[in-house]
């Protein structure tokens, strides 16, 4: 489902990923666990490209969202003429390619590298790219802080997206001259169709016309997590879904979230509720320092620890 491939990411001088990779299968359910501030939220937002990474690549369903990196791709190093002139100075191909690697001479900031080598990096893009909008209407997304929008109302935030979606979908089928069979209409009534559908799983739909600032926090986060089913995507990404809730609220938005579990979502969350990331993953990964320090079922990390830093985490947690 996706594919996450030595991502690197800074801000300014600031290193906040350094050279992390991963993956996601359909169905899996991640839980990202550490420190804050180790790097967990900045990695969950690279995935979907809210944040550009730095260096390294991000794939979903064998498609490529981000730059190609050049790095990851041996015959992309074998091309270029800091390459041709290691094998020339007599270094082996292995030699050359780790000799590349870890002295970053592949940077851009080294310069421009000959045609064959930037033909290859092109290639490998126009053959693997997808669009990242086109990937985030795949990409369910929760926030910490809700995010929902104050001026709509809880039927407006969560038909806001398909309704968009549909209109240029509509547009689209126009200017191919493809045969139109829905309207702005139709395509509005389905959308408020569905969300009172979902309101009605959470049992919110007597909120259907209230606005955010009404709701509790608990029922905002049900709503956001509604908001982003409403558009079918294959992957949920949850950032911190529980740390903005009062206590008493925390439940509610965790059963719902156990509910998508059951279901066979796929889905990626970063959280510091221990006992749930326990209950509910197939894989728990413990990021620390901008490393993934440790990974493993929820058996071997929470019950037969090896990094340090992680025995020194959980003690302070659990």
């Amino acid at each position: 489902m996706l594919d996450i491939k030595n991502i690197y990411k800074n801000f300014g001088d600031l290193k906040v990923l350094k050279g992390v990779s991963t993956h996601v299968e359909k169905g899996e359910v991640i839980s990202l666990i550490g420190v804050s501030g180790s790097g967990k939220s900045t990695l969950l937002r690279c995935m979907n490209l809210l944040e550009t990474p730095t260096f390294g690549e991000v794939w979903m369903e064998g498609k490529l969202l981000t730059p190609v990196d050049p790095y990851l791709h041996a015959e992309v190093i074998q091309a270029s003429n800091t390459y041709k002139k290691l094998r020339e100075e007599g270094l082996s191909d292995e030699e050359a390619v780790r000799k590349i690697k870890d002295e970053d001479l592949l940077h851009e900031k080294h310069g421009r590298e000959g045609k064959e080598y930037t033909a290859l990096i092109k290639k490998i893009y126009q053959e693997n790219h997808l669009d990242a909008n086109l990937a985030r209407q795949k990409m369910g997304m929760v926030f910490q802080q809700f995010n929902l929008f104050n001026n709509l109302t809880v039927l407006g935030n969560i038909t806001l997206a398909p309704v968009k979606i549909g209109m240029d979908r509509i547009r689209k089928a126009k200017r191919a001259g493809r045969p139109v069979t829905e309207t702005k209409e139709s395509v509005r009534a389905a959308a408020e169709k569905k969300a009172m559908d979902l309101l009605k799983r959470i049992g919110l739909e007597d909120k259907a016309d209230s606005y955010p600032s009404s709701l509790s926090g608990g029922q905002k986060q049900r709503i956001a997590i509604i908001r982003a089913l409403a558009m079918d995507p294959d992957v949920m990404l949850f950032d911190e879904p529980t740390s903005a809730l009062d206590p008493e609220m925390v439940g509610e938005v965790l059963d719902l979230i156990k509910e998508l579990v059951k279901s066979g979502m796929t889905m990626v969350v970063v959280t510091h509720e221990m006992g749930f990331a326990r209950e509910v993953s197939d894989r728990v990964l413990f990021v620390d320092e901008g490393y993934i320090k440790e990974e493993g079922t929820p058996e071997e990390i929470f019950r037969h620890p090896k990094d340090a830093h992680l025995k020194d985490f959980l003690a302070k947690v659990l």
